[in-house]
């Protein structure tokens, strides 16, 4: 119960987020809150972060592009509020956990993210019941000795 109240009382502040985002933010700011540095600078996301930056498998993309719907620009607008929303509180209540992993809902969207742009590939592959990131190891941030001896 008191689950459920917190999500929506979440969905409920990333919407007014999304709001107040479109109403009153100057021209340019939706823009920035999207690059990887901006996602890096006020939540616990520095081993996230380096990892994507130094082995370099998606550098040239920003973590919306994987981690928000792409579907439709309505539904990024709208999770991009739900998800900033639940981030910000998340991170200035100090109630945010040591690991950050992708919830149920965020796995759903980055693989929806990955047949997007590499559907013809995955469309010669089975991939019912599988996450990318199961094979494609490299992808899901985390940073070993491997991936360090390789880009040095």
């Amino acid at each position: 119960m008191i689950q459920m109240t917190l999500k929506k009382y979440l969905i409920g502040a990333g919407a007014l987020v999304l709001l107040a985002v479109i109403a009153f933010v100057p021209h340019g700011i939706l823009d920035q809150t999207s690059k990887p540095a901006f996602c890096n600078a006020c939540h616990p996301m520095n081993d996230q972060y380096e990892a994507w930056f130094l082995t370099g498998v998606h550098r040239a993309i920003r973590c919306v592009d994987c981690h928000l719907p792409n579907d439709n620009e309505i539904s990024h607008l709208i999770w991009k509020g739900i998800d900033g929303g639940k981030d910000v509180v998340s991170f200035f209540s100090g109630v945010y956990p040591d690991y950050i992993t992708a919830t149920g809902h965020a796995k759903k969207v980055i693989k929806a993210n990955c047949v997007r742009c590499h559907g013809e590939m995955v469309s010669r592959i089975a991939t019912d019941g599988q996450d990318c990131w199961s094979c494609h190891r490299r992808i899901n941030h985390k940073l070993n000795e491997f991936s360090y001896s390789e880009i040095r």
